[in-house]
């Protein structure tokens, strides 16, 4: 689906269907500095869809494409977060969450930035703030 259409002409407000983004490696950052190197290899998926619940916004789920995870027996790395985009930037679009989850948990400790290229999400750089992690997830 053309991203650009799908994310920014909506204005937090999209029309059915989702936009995907595969990785095949991923780095990890805390508090800035890298602590993990390249995780080449490792395959995830992030779907971004029309949020259901409050008919605004976005829902971000990311998906491991490994296998399914022994205890939880599906393959979903990061649950789903309500986010809306904060910040357009040339070519830099930033996403942060909102409410809270069915335990109570904030979505706006979550946060993505998706670098877009040629009309096509060259990257995505998940931000769990309460953490200082990010992960930049890469083609």
């Amino acid at each position: 689906m053309d991203f650009i259409k799908y994310i920014i002409e909506a204005d937090n407000n999209p029309q059915e269907g989702f936009v995907s983004f595969d990785s095949s490696d991923h780095i990890r950052f805390q508090n800035g500095k890298a602590v993990s190197g390249h995780n080449y290899g490792c395959h995830r998926r992030f779907i971004i869809e029309k949020n259901i619940e409050d008919n605004e916004g976005y829902t971000i789920t990311l998906y491991n494409l490994d296998g399914v995870h022994p205890l939880w027996r599906n393959n979903i790395q990061m649950a789903p977060k309500q986010m809306k985009i904060v910040n357009a930037n040339g070519n830099v679009f930033q996403f942060r969450g909102y409410g809270y989850d069915q335990l109570g948990a904030a979505f706006s400790d979550y946060g993505i930035e998706i670098m877009v290229d040629d009309n096509k999400i060259s990257r995505i750089q998940l931000n769990m703030f309460d953490r200082k992690i990010s992960i930049v997830y890469l083609p």
